[in-house]
């Protein structure tokens, strides 16, 4: 973009013409605003120079497997898929709120938009000057979401949240595992963090609502442990109302069977089947063609399946491992079973289905090349939305923003430059200033 130019607009998705801050920063907060994004909504992400969204990565470079061809280049922070894969359709400005005009410029920015998305712990934004009492009174239809790991009130209301941590506190961990290991399971942190995301997105949209029916903004929370702990809301209530918790059992569940992960040919290549009723059971019968199975009345019920499940998957597995795992899952597919071959990350970036159906979009990112990213999973028919440009570099558009749309002079912008508020490249700090080390003496050298 040239200096003073307006920034790009958002797409043509339904909430075109919405102006979203986004102050979040790994996962959970950048997949909110990169929901909106997918909408339509124009996405301001705010960086500090000093301190970058968290997923740009070590600004020197990390690990290899985060960057094209393991490279992470001259500018790792711009090649860094974490941060590329959330940051699509976003503009990017540096600004350090801690330094000199860098709150005015914040300031200025939520007088002309219309919802300021933060993941902080509670209290960040007040302390800043910046909560929702303080922007109301310059812009009273503002919308601020907030996204606590654990709710601003209460005595976790202060701890810091991760997909792990958030996990194991709303109980999902204690559902995951085999039963008899001596330690929970957890999924890492590809659970929580999309929910808490997509939660955040479905309430900047009711917020959005709820605007156009009163004219004016709120606040709103969303705990993301909150959010998570609804998922598995069927497994509270019995637990309430029972006394009894349940015990996990690896892929096996109670309405089901069989059910499990199955060896097919090749090496650590698996397909997945899921046999619900008496229909897909003899439908499975017949694919294995084993019409003793069909015939034996131990089976002839889910209740006997799921007594004699190991004798039933011994069955299935020597089929399975003769066979291709698509190969496997089209043919148990074609007779009316539900069955999927377990995919990598090659595999679904290269799915047919996904690239024809819109999923799957390839974009021309300057520093990171060209390659194939997934997009969300709603599409609306009037108002699509999608991806359209790739993730922003890091301060790609001070110069839009500060001067085309806030209106700033050039003199002001320089300012703010020559305070270290605004950057082009994040500031890599001098090490901490640290008192004497400590030696600690050897007591057979004295």
């Amino acid at each position: 973009m040239t200096a003073g130019a307006r920034p790009e607009p958002g797409g043509p998705g339904p909430l075109a013409g919405v102006r979203v801050i986004d102050m979040t920063t790994a996962w959970a907060g950048p997949m909110a605003t990169r929901s909106l994004a997918w909408l339509g909504a124009e996405v301001i992400k705010i960086e500090p120079p000093r301190r970058p969204d968290g997923w740009r990565g070590f600004l020197t470079g990390g690990p290899p497997h985060h960057y094209p061809d393991l490279d992470p280049g001259e500018k790792p922070y711009n090649r860094n898929l974490l941060f590329n894969t959330q940051g699509h359709d976003k503009l990017s400005l540096s600004l350090d709120l801690k330094l000199p005009g860098g709150l005015e410029v914040l300031r200025r920015l939520a007088a002309v938009s219309d919802v300021l998305v933060a993941n902080f712990t509670p209290g960040v934004l007040d302390r800043l000057g910046i909560g929702y009492a303080e922007l109301a009174a310059i812009n009273d239809q503002i919308i601020v979401v907030e996204m606590p790991a654990f709710g601003s009130t209460g005595p976790m209301s202060t701890h810091q949240g991760m997909g792990k941590t958030m996990e194991a506190a709303c109980g999902m961990a204690s559902l995951i595992g085999y039963g008899d290991d001596a330690e929970p399971v957890l999924t890492g942190p590809a659970i929580l963090d999309p929910i808490g995301g997509l939660n955040a997105a479905a309430a900047v949209v009711t917020a959005l609502e709820l605007r156009a029916h009163d004219g004016v903004g709120c606040h709103v929370e969303v705990p993301q442990t909150e959010a998570a702990a609804h998922w598995i809301g069927e497994f509270v209530l019995e637990q309430l109302e029972s006394g009894r918790s349940f015990t996990p059992d690896g892929n096996h569940v109670p309405d089901a069977a069989p059910h499990e992960a199955f060896p097919a040919a090749g090496e650590d290549e698996w397909v997945v089947v899921a046999v619900r009723g008496d229909a897909e059971w003899q439908a499975l019968c017949r694919v294995l063609d084993r019409p003793d199975l069909a015939a034996d009345e131990r089976f002839a019920t889910l209740a006997g399946r799921l007594a004699h499940q190991g004798e039933l998957e011994e069955a299935v597995a020597a089929w399975t491992r003769t066979r291709d795992r698509r190969e496997a899952a089209e043919t148990l597919q074609a007779a009316g079973v539900p069955a999927a071959p377990v995919c990598d990350g090659t595999d679904v970036a290269a799915d047919p289905g996904l690239h024809a159906c819109g999923f799957l979009t390839t974009l021309t990112h300057p520093e990171a090349g060209t390659h194939v990213y997934p997009g969300l999973a709603f599409r609306l028919d009037r108002t699509p939305g999608g991806m359209r440009r790739p993730a922003p570099v890091f301060g790609q558009h001070n110069e839009a923003v500060l001067t085309g749309l806030l209106g700033m002079t050039a003199e002001e912008v320089a300012g703010l430059r020559a305070s270290g508020t605004v950057t082009d490249e994040p500031v890599v700090d001098d090490p901490p200033r640290r008192g004497p080390r400590r030696v600690r003496h050897d007591p057979a050298r004295r």
